[in-house]
């Protein structure tokens, strides 16, 4: 693949990333990198599917394993954990578009529960109850009619957001480790999207560094930088620094 250890690509992809809400990084990352013909196609992915995606091209990219920290919330102890890209496939779960699980509420009365989309996210992300807003978007009653949140019990709720982490996939992943001061079990959820966007944005300043660093040094145009291979572009760093004999 190799799309984003092209330096070039890789700018492209961080700009237009960078421009959209969180919620839909992953998303734009997907789709310049060549994995996602259109964005709106990729936006309208479950977000099970955009865990799995962004996690094969994480591994393809940078490398299988992530190196993590997290904290014990018993004794504070920080952990040094180590993330498998590998590990995060698809659920059993049907992760296609559309793809829905029908909840039976007491009564007889039945819901059906789609699994959320980035689109959906993005829409929750800019409401001021995003909860009733992923409701209203991702469940509806049998015969298509609106479902009132407030029409809900405790019960249906639960039963609703169960069929909702079910319908996530690789979305709902978490991370488990045993603490070795007090023996907690520790658990996070691991966003692999979120992953992948932090990754880029950590990798395009040291990019755009070079490329700064060599256009003071030689006069070079962004494109003429970006164009060099790395073993070129690591040699003329070393000559502008005064490092190569």
């Amino acid at each position: 693949m190799g799309a984003l250890r092209d330096p070039g690509r890789l700018l492209v992809a961080w700009e237009d990333a960078a421009g959209v809400p969180p919620a839909a990084r992953g998303t734009v990352l997907l789709h310049r990198a060549g994995l996602v013909d259109d964005l709106d196609t990729a936006l309208d992915l479950p977000i099970g599917a955009v865990a799995s995606l962004a996690a094969r091209l994480y591994a393809e990219e940078f490398g299988a394993v992530v190196p993590g920290i997290l904290t014990c919330h018993s004794c504070g102890q920080l952990l040094d954990v180590e993330l498998p890209m590998a590990s995060v496939v698809a659920a059993s779960q049907d992760e296609s578009v559309g793809a829905e699980s029908a909840v039976a509420l007491a009564g007889g009365r039945r819901l059906l529960v789609r699994a959320p989309t980035t689109r959906d996210l993005v829409a929750a992300g800019g409401s001021h109850d995003p909860a009733r807003e992923l409701l209203n978007r991702c469940v509806r009653a049998e015969d298509n009619a609106p479902v009132d949140a407030d029409g809900l019990d405790e019960a249906a709720l639960t039963l609703v957001d169960a069929a909702a982490e079910e319908l996530a996939g690789s979305a709902a992943v978490v991370v488990r480790t045993a603490c070795p001061s007090c023996g907690t079990e520790v658990v996070a959820p691991l966003d692999v999207a979120a992953l992948l966007w932090d990754r880029v944005a950590y990798a395009a300043p040291a990019i755009l560094a070079e490329v700064a660093e060599l256009a003071a040094a030689f006069g070079w145009a962004e494109a003429e930088v970006l164009a060099l291979t790395p073993v070129r572009r690591r040699t003329y760093l070393e000559l502008a620094r005064g490092g190569a004999r």
